[in-house]
């Protein structure tokens, strides 16, 4: 197993009102370990960041979602935010770039709400996730099977659950070692097998 992301292309997907603890943690730890790492967006310019109870910072966009192909990634993250899932679920280029992630198996990972947008690109159906209890209906009703522990899980290529401040380090090394491999999954939180 590799122990670097170097040569990794990462995508970001955010939207206005990301969280941007989620998207900051996740961010600064692949960039430690040497991934490109580009921000993809329905937004142009600059994409704001919810910040616990305000909104927070504005980051560049580096890739506009309408022209992103998932096939110049090599790996995408999904940061949790409400707002931010909301307003992926408006554009048809998620479900199409997602699904490019999806369909050929490359490593994704869904942190906290935004399994919302992953309910609403159908792209869960017989995948086994995990997440806010809110979303279990949702993620049920369009065939996804709900782990249910609120830990962090597994399926094959896509990694969901729940996110708070307390457990988002934990969250963010499992992401890492998801996308370095796995090697380590099975020792850090439950997974489909379980």
């Amino acid at each position: 197993m590799s122990h670097s992301l170097s040569g990794k292309k990462i995508a970001l997907l955010i939207a206005n009102g990301f969280d941007q603890a989620d998207m900051t943690a996740a961010q600064r730890a692949l960039i430690e370990k040497g991934a490109n790492v580009r921000i993809v967006s329905p937004e142009t310019g600059l994409v704001n960041g919810w910040d616990n109870t305000s909104w927070g910072h504005n980051f560049a966009v580096d890739q506009a979602l309408n022209t992103a192909l998932g096939a110049d990634f090599d790996m995408v993250v999904v940061p949790g935010g409400e707002r931010s899932a909301n307003k992926l679920k408006l554009t048809a280029h998620s479900k199409r770039f997602l699904g490019s992630f999806m369909n050929a198996g490359k490593p994704v990972c869904i942190m906290d709400d935004a399994l919302a947008l992953m309910v609403f690109t159908d792209l869960l159906t017989g995948r086994t996730v995990d997440g806010p209890d809110a979303l279990a209906p949702a993620a049920t009703q369009v065939n996804a099977v709900w782990e249910g522990k609120g830990e962090i899980c597994f399926d094959d290529n896509l990694m969901t659950g729940p996110v708070t401040d307390a457990t988002r380090s934990v969250f963010v090394e499992a992401m890492l070692s998801h996308f370095m491999g796995g090697a380590a999954e099975a020792d850090l939180v439950t997974s489909k097998a379980a």
